[in-house]
């Protein structure tokens, strides 16, 4: 889509609060500080989150630096991806040097983030069966290196070309996630310290979402589990591709196009085809494991803002204690060594 079209497009939608772009590779689009400022602008729009291979450095950086400079208001997260170290990386991304070129991306935009605090900066890793046995000391690796606002684990989603890539057992992501869990908590109570967008109760929230969302993913990943609340896909969010074909989700068929509908995006969010395809999610039972629609689902229920997080914020609460009591009944000879 041109950069009109997208102009178009804006000043047909309400206000909304978050634009995620993806990709492809977002950062290969020289206009793109220039789309995000339309939304800013006319959709009032204050959370952008842009992931990246990392491998186009000085455009990044420039194109970063343009979106911080003319959107003050607004919080823009980069997530750089990164399966694995040097070689496992390499080979994943089919890119000889890739893992040295993304670190070096981090590197530069670690010194954005010193600059700009509503920047943050973040490590992606997808869990599979070729790299499965490194993340964690990945985890730990960019953890002691680097100054990154946090590290997402996510297991494979969707149906790839190579299904052995999905041959992680269930004791083995069950492992990865709970030695996951501490290097996650790490960044909230960071962002706690560093950032005034934190609190306690807001940390203990992201706490318990991480664990939610870790339990739901590994259930359905392992079992086929459905959600404990709906999957709004097309109520809450929409997809939108660089073609300006329209799904309600990633993992589901294109619906129409935007240039059919004159590029009006109230025409179609009124379609009867948009209407159709919410009513074919549930009809059709759709769950998975992608963490984009699960955290946009977990945030508009009720059930588990007001229920399933503040019981699991609970319970690690009595965990805490419990530890906290059974380590104060030790012996200081025993503790001491």
């Amino acid at each position: 889509m041109s950069l009109d079209e997208l102009s178009k497009l804006s000043s047909t939608m309400p206000q909304f609060h978050d634009l995620w772009i993806s990709g492809g590779e977002p950062f290969l689009r020289k206009d793109l500080a220039a789309v995000i400022q339309v939304f800013y602008h006319n959709n009032r729009v204050r959370d952008v989150r842009i992931p990246t291979n990392g491998l186009p450095t000085e455009q990044t950086i420039k194109i970063v630096s343009q979106i911080l400079e003319t959107c003050p208001e607004l919080r823009l997260e980069v997530d750089v991806s990164i399966d694995g170290f040097n070689d496992t990386h390499d080979r994943i991304r089919a890119v000889q040097g890739n893992f040295q070129m993304a670190t070096q991306t981090i590197t530069q935009l670690e010194k954005l983030r010193r600059t700009w605090p509503n920047f943050t900066l973040y490590v992606n890793t997808v869990i599979t069966q070729e790299n499965k046995d490194e993340v964690i000391n990945l985890g730990d690796h960019f953890k002691k290196n680097h100054e990154l606002d946090g590290h997402y684990f996510q297991i494979i989603r969707g149906d790839p070309k190579d299904s052995a890539l999905q041959g992680v057992q269930a004791h083995e992501l069950e492992q990865i996630y709970r030695k996951a869990l501490p290097l996650n908590f790490h960044y909230t109570s960071k962002q706690a310290r560093e950032k005034s967008t934190f609190n306690g109760i807001r940390e203990a929230f992201w706490r318990a979402g991480y664990h939610f969302s870790y339990d739901t993913q590994f259930n359905n990943y392992t079992q086929g589990t459905k959600w404990k609340m709906p999957c709004t896909a097309g109520q809450t969010s929409i997809v939108i591709d660089y073609n300006a074909d329209v799904r309600v989700c990633e993992l589901r068929k294109p619906i129409g196009n935007l240039r059919k509908y004159e590029m009006d995006f109230n025409r179609f969010w009124n379609s009867f085809e948009r209407q159709e395809e919410v009513n074919r999610v549930k009809l059709d039972q759709c769950f998975c494991t992608h963490i984009c629609f699960m955290y946009d689902s977990m945030r508009h229920s009720k059930r588990v803002m007001l229920w399933e997080l503040p019981r699991t914020i609970i319970k690690q609460k009595i965990r805490s204690l419990y530890r906290h009591d059974e380590a104060d009944s030790i012996p200081k000879s025993v503790t001491q060594s």
